[in-house]
């Protein structure tokens, strides 16, 4: 009786512990990446940031990001000669 309950601990145990990888992968959650083109029609369909950021699980900084025009890289004027 003894020996049996040792050889199902084992092969339980071995169980846990090769089957352990496998539920760590399917655990893991993939990366949530919201695009500013997703944030931009949210707000153009009359939804507040604070909808937005509630809704699509983003931070404020992101919608600001996303919201603010960005600086136009121009080249710097040509000098004038006299």
């Amino acid at each position: 009786m003894k020996r049996v309950m040792t050889t199902a601990i084992a092969a339980i145990s071995l169980l846990a512990v090769a089957g352990a990888p496998a539920f760590a992968t399917t655990a893991k959650h993939t990366k949530h990446h919201v695009t500013c083109k997703q944030i931009k029609a949210a707000l153009d369909s009359g939804k507040s940031s604070e909808d937005v950021q509630k809704d699509l699980h983003v931070t404020e900084a992101h919608v600001k990001q996303c919201t603010t025009p960005t600086a136009k890289k121009t080249k710097a004027p040509a000098e004038k000669k006299s």
